[in-house]
């Protein structure tokens, strides 16, 4: 009950405020670019995002995230994000939502003002225990999060340019009433991107998420660490100035890695 509380406070905070479009990248972390800056006060953004996934050669996923995003001041967002989720085996399947997300952003340092030091932003989100953590959609608790993201253009003598893109972010889970936690995650990526035309920029990079042991009880439990890494490129396509469409695909290329993920999506 007191989770449901908590949830319901959130969210009339976040209906009270002024709508805004922006866009926290904790909300999916399978989309392409990275919006390292908050963007201006008085709009507003939707997100519809489909992530498919092969797990293996008999499970595949499919992920639907839907992400709210608004403004309160100039360089701060806020925003919520939630995914319906279904996976399927062999025989059986197995349907349901994701923890839900409270983020929100702030920027410390624009690049083009001070045209020396990196784009510099954090974000900080709480997911909140609405999925089911014994199908894997879900922590059964209260997960804190913190992500860090670094944007510097990189000019060339040709007077050709492209952007390094890093983010580095770290998620803490509270123990659930069953006294399972999940482990800790370091969740990480590196990668670039430049303009083909105007509204059409390629990404490209490596993306990683690295999770700690389980435990039960408060002991280890043995084989439930994850190595997850991925190759990805991708596109982001710019409709007009507040809509625009992006897709990527990702290889995995460590053994706890999922083999292939599909991203497609649109912002509003």
């Amino acid at each position: 009950m007191k989770y449901k509380k908590v949830i319901l406070i959130i969210n009339s905070v976040l209906v009270s405020t002024q709508l805004m479009f922006s866009q926290i990248n904790l909300s999916n972390f399978y989309k392409p670019y990275q919006a390292t800056t908050c963007c201006p006060v008085n709009t507003y953004g939707l997100e519809l995002q489909i992530n498919y996934s092969i797990l293996d050669i008999t499970t595949a996923e499919l992920q639907i995230p839907v992400s709210l995003f608004w403004s309160m001041m100039d360089n701060l967002e806020i925003g919520t994000s939630v995914s319906g989720i279904s996976r399927s085996y062999k025989e059986t399947v197995d349907k349901g939502i994701s923890d839900i997300l409270f983020a929100t952003k702030y920027t410390f340092l624009k690049e083009e003002e001070n045209k020396t030091w990196p784009t510099i932003s954090a974000e900080l989100g709480l997911s909140f225990p609405t999925g089911n953590y014994k199908k894997g959609f879900g922590t059964g608790g209260v997960g804190i999060i913190v992500l860090w993201l670094f944007e510097k253009e990189v000019v060339l003598k040709t007077q050709h340019y492209f952007n390094i893109l890093i983010n580095l972010g770290y998620k803490y889970n509270t123990t659930n009433p069953d006294n399972y936690r999940f482990g800790e995650s370091l969740f990480y990526s590196f990668s670039s991107w430049f303009n083909l035309t105007d509204n059409f920029r390629v990404y490209f990079g490596l993306k990683g998420d690295n999770k700690k042991r389980d435990e039960y009880n408060n002991k280890e439990i043995n084989n439930s660490e994850k190595f997850e890494s991925y190759i990805y490129s991708g596109i982001n396509y710019d409709l007009d100035e507040y809509r625009k469409f992006f897709s990527a695909i990702f290889l995995g290329i460590t053994e706890d890695a999922k083999d292939l993920i599909f991203n497609i999506g649109m912002m509003y």
